[in-house]
Parts: structure tokens; sequence; C-alpha cells
């Protein structure tokens, strides 16, 4: 049996909490810039941009180095279904609690729209997700025959061409922006995107000649201060909350993702986890993703019923918030995991595997667990 990665369950728990982070704290970024609040929700805000990166660096890294990637069957019979299941139930959940509260018409629309828009707007991690599935047989076989000089250059046609280009507009004046927008027949463009984080994160596993982790540690702790440096500047200069700075397809957001990528790898790689509560938490996050939309919605409604405010205007008022949406997420999916009906149903895993390392049974059994 495999060895557990403890760098994975790490980063998996850290882009878990970052994404739930990211949306209790805009509205505060995007109304309370004279505030406070503001000042920590942008470095927080800086720290946790890889969040969604980084989960698709590990899907590329882990799906590329498995040979059953290949197998067209076990991508149609096993993994497609651990994430479009669960996607469709937590849908499902999201607007029959739209109907239940009076949002009928805003359950009707989004369900018309659903092959275009997912009826929350972190949802679309999905819709760039599901492609990458699909199209990781043929990566698979592709990349299994690649020699370094080819890894290199598909690696730097997706920086230049997709995040280079990208970012080189976000700072340009607006009548230069043309200049630097490639035409829609750009067929090389086939590698843009969120793809390229996909291709990126098998890249960085193959490497075994790493850099220290002094320097590292020191390019992390630069880019997350030029983050939040730069998106204070341009915030309070253009009057707006900017997020060019943190923008996925940046060259910052996938130079910091890189960064704490590889500072995982060289520090966490070898060792081994030897508590229960990380690994169950790294099982629970596809699930803990796809609840956090509606745990957000129905904690604003309720922080609005006691407090007269649509949202936290603090400090301590947006972390109690921030830790009790997560605490929420994190049980719900814990309880629906060790029910055997909705186990796979809500969390992708399937009930023996959750057993093993993520729910309340893996949790609290004193039996020793094998490794999956």
């Amino acid at each position: 049996m495999n060895q557990r990665r403890f760098d994975y369950d790490l980063l998996r728990v850290f882009s878990m909490l970052g994404v739930i982070y990211l949306h209790t704290a805009a509205d505060a970024l995007h109304k309370l810039a004279s505030m406070p609040i503001w000042e920590l929700s942008n470095v927080l805000a800086c720290l946790f941009a890889p969040a969604v990166p980084l989960f698709f660096m590990m899907s590329g890294s882990l799906l590329l180095g498995k040979e059953q990637t290949a197998d067209l069957e076990h991508l149609f019979r096993r993994r497609l279904p651990k994430i479009l299941i669960p996607y469709l139930a937590w849908t499902a959940l999201t607007l029959l609690y739209w109907a239940l509260t009076g949002q009928g018409q805003t359950a009707l629309t989004s369900l018309s729209r659903l092959l275009n828009n997912g009826v929350a707007v972190p949802y679309w991690f999905l819709y760039a997700l599901v492609p990458m599935y699909l199209l990781s047989p043929l990566l698979k076989r592709m990349t299994d025959h690649l020699e370094d000089i080819h890894w290199h250059y598909m690696i730097s046609l997706w920086v230049i061409l997709t995040l280079g280009l990208n970012t080189v507009r976000s700072f340009v004046p607006e009548r230069w922006l043309l200049t630097f927008t490639e035409h829609w027949t750009l067929n090389i463009n086939v590698v843009g995107g969120y793809l390229g984080y996909f291709l990126l994160g098998a890249y960085l596993e193959r490497l075994r000649r790493l850099p220290s982790r002094r320097v590292l540690a020191l390019c992390a702790a630069a880019l997350w201060a030029l983050s939040i440096l730069g998106t204070r500047h341009d915030t309070f200069t253009q009057y707006a909350y900017s997020e060019r700075f943190t923008d996925y397809l940046s060259l910052m957001t996938m130079a910091l993702a890189v960064c704490l990528f590889l500072l995982a790898k060289s520090c966490l790689r070898e060792r081994s986890c030897r508590g229960r509560l990380l690994p169950c938490l790294s099982a629970l996050s596809f699930g803990v993703y796809l609840i956090h939309p509606l745990a957000i919605g129905m904690g604003k409604l309720i922080w609005s019923s006691l407090t007269g405010w649509p949202f936290p205007v603090t400090i301590p008022q947006q972390l109690l918030f921030y830790v009790l949406v997560s605490l929420f997420c994190v049980l719900a999916c814990l309880v629906l995991a060790s029910l055997k009906p909705f186990c796979f149903l809500f969390t992708g895993q399937p009930y023996a595997q959750a057993c093993q390392r993520g729910n309340l049974f893996a949790l609290f059994s004193e039996k020793k667990r094998a490794e999956p």
C-alpha cells in the first residue's frame, strides 16, 4: 500500500481553509477599505491567493503520476463520479434551500443555466476541473514520453503566453491592452488557463533537485509582501479593490504557489503523519469546498438577524464568523461521511475508504488504520 503524502495533506487543508477565508472576507475587501478589518483581510487574502491553483497542481501531480489515469473505463466509472455526484448533490441542496427561503425564481434561473454556470460562484472550480479530468488520459500518455526539454518548453509556453500576457495587460494603460492581447485564433492557447496549473503540478513533482528551503521561504515571503503592498496601493489609489496581484492567472500568484508547493515537498515529503486529524481533514476537503458557499449564505442570514449587519465589520467578528463557518463545514462533512448512504453522495469518498481516514470512525476508532 502507498504511504500517504504528508505534504499534500497539509497543502489540501491549507487550501481548503484558505478558500473559505477568501469568501468570508470578500465583503470586507470590497466594501471596507478604510477600516482595520480591510488591512487584515488583505494580508490573509494575499497569503491564500494560491489556494485554488494549489488544488489544480495537486490534481495534476497525482493524476499524471498514476498509470490507471490512462484507463478510460477508470475515468468514467471511478474518477468523474467522485467529483460530479457530490457537485450535483450540493447543487440540488442549494437550489432546495433557495426555494425554501423564498428565492424560487433565482433557483429556476440558476437551474436553467447549470451547464454554463454553477449555482454558487466558487463552483467555477468544477467547470475548470472536469475538463482536466476528461483530458487526463490523453495528457498521461503524452507526458509519460516527454523529455525534460519538452516539459520546459510546454510550461514556458503557458507562463509566457497566458500568465505573462495576462500580467502585462493588468499593468499597461488601457490604450495598450490590444497590443498584449492574443488573437482568438491563437490555437497554441490550448495549454492556457488553469490547465497550465494541472501540468505545472506534474512538472514540479518530477523535480528531484529543489532550491534550498531558505531560498523558497524568502521568495514566498517576498511575493506575499509584494502582493500585500501592491494590492493596498492599487485599492487606495483607484478607490476600488484590486486583484491584479492576486489573480489566479498572474505571475505573482503562480510564483507563490510554486514556492509553497516546493517548500511543502522539500520539508514534509519524507515525513509521515502520525495523527488522524490532518488526513481526515484532507479527505474531507472536497466536500468542505462544495458546502462552504451554502454555509456562508446561511451564516450571513443568521448573522444579519442577530446583529443587524449583513456581514462582519470588525476583526474579531470576521475571525469568529470564519471559524464558525469552517467548523460547520468540517463537522457537517464529517457527519455525512460517517453515514453510509450519504458518504459518497456528499463527499466523493467511498464509505470503506472514509472509515479508514475521512469520517468519525476514522478519527475515533481504536483499531489501527491501514494506509490506503
